[in-house]
């Protein structure tokens, strides 16, 4: 979410709703080319998902947890068309790597989780650069610093390759101020290559009209309940018809 705000992400990668895992698993997820990792028994199942309807289902052997992906339940029942999901976002990010170029891997240090280490950091980029040679590979660190305000943010390079930038983005809510995030790495002045193909760019545009005839229709709705002083569709409804009502038989009577 953070790299959308930034306008640095166009399309979803395998790694971007899941939690949990450690920089060294999901290093080792990448270079395996997620060799196994949707196992059926390696799950187990954590009920639903109140946000969004759908299972939570946690990998025992990655440490992983899915709340975005798998209908409550047993895992069979969607496994199917989970895993047809993930292939194409691993299509289009194998597709990226073996481009070459350069890349830019973003971590995030969430507030209540330590700070990554220079060691950690240096055998990621070793990994992914042994795996994807055509590539080179740069590292971005945001790490929280309590009481740190962002127009104070420190900004360092710790070693070759690695830029670290710390300040204090805690967020009640969503525990990282994504916004704050966003403008952080905005203000490096890193732009990213648009990987999307031709049908996903149509697929987006279409999408944004979609999102924004619903955000105009439900500004309407919004406005025709304040005119109409109710707060349901339901009771839109029926104040409506009793204005028409009202309306008829008052010229009837005139």
């Amino acid at each position: 979410m953070t790299l959308r705000m930034a306008n640095l992400q166009f399309a979803s990668f395998p790694l971007d709703w899941i939690r949990g895992g450690t920089l060294g698993t999901r290093t080792d997820l990448v270079v395996s080319r997620f060799a196994g990792w949707l196992e059926p028994e390696d799950f187990e199942y954590h009920g639903v998902n109140p946000k969004n309807g759908l299972g939570i289902f946690e990998n025992r052997r990655t440490g992983f947890s899915h709340l975005h992906d798998f209908d409550p339940g047993p895992i069979e029942r969607s496994l199917d068309k989970v895993r047809e999901k993930y292939r194409r976002r691993s299509e289009r990010f194998y597709q990226m790597l073996e481009r070459g170029g350069r890349m830019l891997c973003v971590y995030i240090c969430r507030s209540a989780g330590p700070e990554l280490q220079l060691q950690e950091i240096d055998g990621c980029l070793r990994s992914l650069s042994r795996a994807f040679p055509r590539a080179s590979f740069d590292f971005l660190l945001l790490a929280r610093e309590e009481g740190v305000p962002f127009a104070e943010r420190k900004i360092s390079s710790p070693a070759p390759g690695v830029t670290r930038i710390a300040f204090d983005y805690y967020d009640p809510e969503r525990d990282v101020a994504l916004e704050l995030a966003a403008q952080a790495i905005v203000e490096l002045g890193v732009t990213a290559v648009d990987y999307r193909t031709d049908a996903e760019r149509s697929a987006f545009a279409r999408d944004r009209m979609r999102q924004d005839r619903d955000r105009k229709r439900k500004f309407r709705l919004k406005r025709k309940m304040e005119k109409y002083g109710v707060d349901t569709r339901l009771g839109l409804f029926i104040a409506r018809v009793k204005d028409r009502l009202g309306r008829l038989f008052g010229r009837r009577r005139a």
